[in-house]
C-alpha cells in the first residue's frame, strides 16, 4: 500500500519563531494586550534551552555599563527597569519583586523587595572599581591607563548616583519615570550616596591585592541595584500567563523553508516545518516574528534584512557549594582583571543547594569584536584563586561551560552595543528581534508590541487584573521550560555520585 504523503496546514494570527526569553516575553505581553491567536515555535525539546538558560543570571540595571564612553547601553538598562516596574510589578505582584519605594519624604527609587519566591534576589551586587594604585595599573605602568581609569570612575559614580542615588526622583506625577540620557550625563559631582562596603568585600579586595604582592589598594565600592535573578522562574511565569490567554507552544520544530512572496515588499506566505515526530506542517499567519538568536543568519538572508550581528562565547564556572554569600563584580578597564561572582539557589527534590556562578562578563575599552572562539576558563580560575584562595576554590565541586549569545553590533565604530534590536519593514508581515541581554525582556516585549501595532490591525485589550496562576497551567509551564544549565549540571553530578 502506498503511504499517504500529507502536511498539516495551520493558521494563527501571529507565529513567533524562538522560545527563549525574547519570544516568550513578546508572546506573553501581546496576549495580555490583545485577543490575537499566537503560537510560539522552538527547535529544542524545551523552551529556554539555549542562551536564555545558560546565562549567569545577572539582572542588569546598568552598573556594568556605567563607565563606558557611550552611555546608551546604560540608559537601555535604566529604561528597561522603568518598563519592568510599569508593566510587570503590579501584574505579577507575587513574582516581580522590584518596585518603587520611598527612600526619603516624597522621594522614590527602585528597590528589590525581599521575597523568597520572587524573580529577583535581594542581595545586591557590589561594584568594585579600582583606583590608581590597583594591580591593573601597577602591572601596566602606563600613565594613559591611569588617566582612563579615573575617567571611567567618574562616569560610574556620576551615572549611578543620578539614576539610583539622591539626584533623581523616579515618581513623577504619579508615574514611574526613569531619568533620560541628558539627565544622566549632566551630573558631574563625585558625591555618590551609593558608596558602601562590607567586611566580606574588603577582605576579598585585600586578598586580591596581596596575590600581586601589593599593599591594600583604594577601591570605590558601590552598592548597586543589580542583583541575581531566577531566569527559569521568570520564563515559567511568563509562559503560564501566556498559556492562560490561549498562546500555544510547540517544541522540537525544525523549520525547512520560508515561502516568500518577493513581488514588491517581501512577505512570507508560509512557513514549512517538521514537528518533533517529523510530521510536515505548513504554517500561515498574519505576522511572523523571528526571535531566534542561535541560527538567526539564514532567516536574515531569506528576508533580505541587513543587520550587523555577531555570536560571542562567554565562559562560565559553577562552584558548589558557594564560595561566598556576596554578589560582586570587579569593573576594570582591562579584561584580564574583570571578574564577577553571583550566588544562586536551586532545589533538587527536598535538597537545597547554594552555588556560585563565576564569569568574566565585561564591557571594557579593550573588548574585541570577535570572541566566538575565545573561551578562557583559566582566566576565571586564576581570578577566583586570587579572591578566594586555591584551597577554598578547589575544595568545591567545579564545572565549566560556555554560553553562545547572538548580539547586535552598533554601526558606530563596530562596537558591541549589547542592546536590543528590533527591525521590520512597513507593509511586510514579519518582525526580527534580538534581546541583547535577558534583562531587556520588559522593553523588548513592549517595544515589539508597539511595532506590531504598526504592522497588523487588532483591538487592544488592556487587562488590569493581577496574575494568579492556575495550578495545572503552572505545572504545564514548568514542564515546558528547561531547568537552567547550572542546575542541570548539579543534578547530573548528583546522579553520577
Amino acid at each position: 500500500m502506498t503511504k499517504i504523503q500529507a502536511s498539516q496546514i495551520e493558521y494563527v494570527d501571529v507565529i513567533i519563531i524562538g522560545g527563549g526569553i525574547a519570544g516568550i516575553s513578546i508572546a506573553e505581553f501581546l496576549a495580555r494586550r490583545s485577543r490575537l491567536s499566537i503560537k510560539v515555535l522552538d527547535s529544542a525539546p524545551q523552551l529556554g534551552t539555549f542562551a536564555s538558560g545558560k546565562l549567569e543570571g545577572w539582572f542588569h540595571t546598568g552598573a556594568l555599563y556605567s563607565g563606558h564612553d557611550d552611555a546608551q547601553t546604560f540608559i537601555n538598562c535604566v529604561n528597561s527597569l522603568e518598563d519592568l516596574i510599569n508593566l510587570y510589578s503590579s501584574y505579577f505582584s507575587e513574582q516581580c519583586n522590584i518596585a518603587l519605594t520611598e527612600t526619603k519624604p516624597n522621594f522614590f527609587t527602585p528597590t528589590v523587595i525581599p521575597n523568597s519566591n520572587g524573580w529577583f534576589n535581594d542581595r545586591p551586587v557590589y561594584l568594585i572599581h579600582p583606583r590608581k594604585n590597583s594591580p591593573e595599573i601597577s602591572v601596566s605602568g602606563l600613565k594613559s591607563d591611569s588617566v582612563y581609569l579615573e575617567i571611567q570612575r567618574n562616569r560610574v559614580l556620576g551615572r549611578l548616583e543620578t539614576a539610583y542615588g539622591q539626584q533623581y526622583n523616579w515618581l513623577q506625577n504619579g508615574n514611574c519615570l526613569a531619568p533620560i540620557y541628558a539627565q544622566v550625563e549632566a551630573y558631574e559631582g563625585l558625591n555618590c550616596s551609593l558608596r558602601h562596603s562590607t567586611e566580606t568585600i574588603d577582605n576579598l579586595c585585600r586578598r586580591f591585592d596581596h596575590s600581586y604582592g601589593l599593599e591594600n589598594s583604594n577601591y570605590e565600592i558601590i552598592k548597586t541595584l543589580d542583583c541575581s535573578m531566577n531566569t527559569t522562574a521568570i520564563m515559567r511565569t511568563l509562559v503560564a500567563s501566556a498559556m492562560e490567554r490561549g498562546v500555544t507552544f510547540e517544541t522540537g520544530v525544525t523549520i525547512d523553508k520560508l515561502l516568500i512572496d518577493s513581488y514588491g515588499k517581501i512577505k512570507i506566505k508560509s512557513l514549512l516545518c517538521r514537528t518533533q515526530n517529523s510530521f510536515p506542517k505548513r504554517l500561515k499567519a498574519r505576522l511572523f516574528i523571528f526571535a531566534v538568536g542561535k541560527g538567526f543568519e539564514p532567516f536574515l538572508s531569506d528576508l533580505q534584512v541587513r543587520a550587523k550581528l555577531k555570536r560571542s562565547r562567554s565562559a562560565m564556572v559553577v562552584a558548589k557549594p558557594a564560595l561566598t554569600d556576596t554578589n560582586f563584580v570587579r569593573m576594570s578597564t582591562k579584561r584580564k582583571f574583570h571578574f564577577n561572582h553571583f550566588v544562586h539557589n536551586c532545589e533538587i527534590g527536598a535538597e537545597k543547594f547554594v552555588y556560585s556562578m563565576l564569569a568574566d562578563s565585561s564591557y571594557t575599552n579593550d573588548d574585541p569584536i570577535n570572541r566566538e572562539e575565545e573561551v578562557d576558563i583559566e582566566q576565571i580560575l586564576d581570578s577566583a584563586e586570587r579572591y578566594f584562595g586555591k584551597d577554598k576554590l578547589y575544595s568545591r565541586n567545579l564545572f565549566s561551560y560556555d554560553c553562545v549569545k547572538t548580539e547586535f553590533i552598533s554601526q558606530e565604530e563596530q562596537k558591541r552595543r549589547y542592546s536590543y534590536w528590533i527591525e521590520s519593514n512597513p507593509n511586510s508581515n514579519y518582525l526580527c528581534v534580538l534581546p541583547g541581554k535577558f534583562s531587556f525582556f520588559p522593553t523588548v516585549a513592549f517595544q515589539s508590541y508597539q511595532r506590531i501595532k504598526t504592522l497588523i490591525d487588532f483591538d487592544e485589550c488592556v487587562e488590569k487584573s493581577t496574575f494568579s496562576p492556575n495550578v495545572k497551567v503552572m505545572e504545564e509551564a514548568n514542564k515546558l521550560i528547561a531547568d537552567s544549565y547550572p542546575m542541570k549540571i548539579i543534578t547530573e553530578a548528583k546522579t553520577v555520585h
